[in-house]
């Protein structure tokens, strides 16, 4: 016989959880471009807050992410695995995404079209414009236009809303915090990217009183009064160093887009570079360094190894009294 009490129970359903949309943001180099494509996620975020944002990057740059709260989640793949390392993470990672949002725009972010199962949103990188510009200074109304409002450009198809470049900051986290001095990070990718008189500038800042820390990969004279970190800190020790000071001197690099990241007074300096090409430094607090009304500037879009005139007066007219005029 049924019990009269277990014939009375009611049934309680527990609330079905919607699924939240899943976007994989997608950025595999390099430093400054990686860095770059945070201040976009996190508006993103502001605007759609229910959504869940992803990273797929390479492992090298995935500190860059550390803290950032806005992102769910970094997915990360060795370059040293080579393709076949990368084809594993994605097929293993990469699954049950709405949208991949491509802000890479090369050869391997294209192939996850044909690996991920999700609608894809792709930035338009404006190549061949910039190559254009360089060769015959052809000038097209999308050129200058900063690369971070481009990376947003990408997500108009969502819903994203209009945007300033400064709304679009890059934003990296830190633990430490300010405690004055100037970094100088000499180093760049490219020879025609990197200004000579970075040691003169350092002896002439601790001559002054400041405190000066060297940052970077390279070798770089020893000077009194100067601490020379190059080549002994990782990429999350960097940001931090980079955190404690007040000012960023730099050239066109990675670490230039950490200082804007962080908010600090960066001055950069820029020779075979412009910022035509949608990378300087625009956002407030920012300054750039430069020799205007070369007709050879820029003379190639990533910069070179040398000189293609042998003068070279893009950084050799540029003096340390420009660069201390803008501190």
């Amino acid at each position: 016989m049924n019990n009269s009490k277990d014939d009375n129970r009611k049934i309680i359903h527990a609330p079905v959880k919607e699924r939240r949309t899943r976007v994989l943001f997608v950025r595999l180099s390099s430093l400054g471009d990686v860095i770059l494509i945070t201040g976009v996620i996190k508006l993103f975020r502001e605007q759609f807050p229910d959504y869940l944002c992803d990273v797929f990057t390479s492992s090298a740059f995935a500190p860059v992410f550390d803290g950032l709260d806005f992102v769910n989640r970094v997915i990360a793949f060795d370059k040293k695995g080579g393709f076949r390392g990368f084809a594993k993470t994605v097929q293993e990672e990469l699954n049950d995404y709405d949208y991949v949002i491509d802000l890479h725009a090369n050869l391997r972010s294209f192939l996850l079209r044909f690996m991920v199962d999700a609608k894809f949103l792709k930035y338009k990188k404006d190549s061949a414009a910039r190559r254009a510009f360089v060769k015959n200074r052809k000038r097209t109304e999308r050129l200058g236009m900063h690369v971070v409002k481009k990376y947003a450009e990408a997500l108009k198809p969502l819903g994203m809303k209009d945007y300033s470049v400064e709304e679009l900051r890059p934003v990296l986290h830190s633990g430490k915090r300010e405690e004055g001095g100037i970094v100088l990070n000499p180093f760049a990718s490219k020879h025609t990217k990197q200004w000579d008189k970075f040691p003169e500038l350092a002896e002439r800042l601790a001559g002054m009183g400041q405190r000066v820390t060297v940052i970077g990969q390279g070798d770089f004279p020893q000077i009194d009064g100067v601490n020379d970190l190059t080549g002994k800190t990782s990429l999350r020790e960097m940001i931090d160093v980079i955190a404690s000071a007040s000012v960023l001197i730099t050239t066109d690099s990675g670490p230039m887009h950490a200082g804007a990241a962080l908010n600090k007074k960066v001055i950069a300096v820029f020779g075979s570079t412009t910022a035509d090409f949608g990378f300087a430094p625009e956002f407030e607090g920012c300054s750039v360094a430069e020799v205007k009304g070369l007709d050879c500037r820029p003379c190639h879009v990533h910069g070179q190894e040398k000189c293609p005139l042998g003068h070279f007066r893009c950084m050799r007219d540029i003096s340390t009294d420009d660069v201390l005029k803008l501190l």
